[in-house]
């Protein structure tokens, strides 16, 4: 670390803040949304926006917990709701609040 950005470095708070935030879902939890930021055109062209709800369903039957933790906390987190335990509940939410699950993705985390 270059001499002034050391002199400026506090360790004591370093740690603080590592071990207040140490286990925190972050990262690959929410890496999809970084492209996924408008209700459409988020897929390349050849697929439909509303192919992703259906592929995400798809595979909540198969693997449920990979589709917890790729998509259905930060949903929640957008919604307001840390309840739902799957798409079904997201959607029925999201209707509640007059939007789709497009657009539920389109919020800013």
């Amino acid at each position: 670390m270059h001499a002034a950005a050391q002199a400026k470095f506090d360790v004591e708070k370093a740690k603080k803040w590592f071990f207040e935030t140490e286990g925190l879902p972050y990262g690959y939890h929410n890496f999809l949304f970084g492209w996924m930021d408008t209700q459409r055109d988020n897929l390349p062209p050849a697929l439909s926006n509303e192919l992703l709800p259906v592929v995400m369903q798809m595979v909540s039957e198969i693997k449920p917990k990979v589709i917890d933790t790729f998509f259905i906390q930060a949903l929640n987190k957008r919604i307001g709701n840390p309840g739902c335990t799957d798409l079904a509940c997201v959607a029925t939410v999201a209707a509640g609040l007059n939007m789709s699950i497009q657009d539920v993705i389109a919020i800013p985390e």
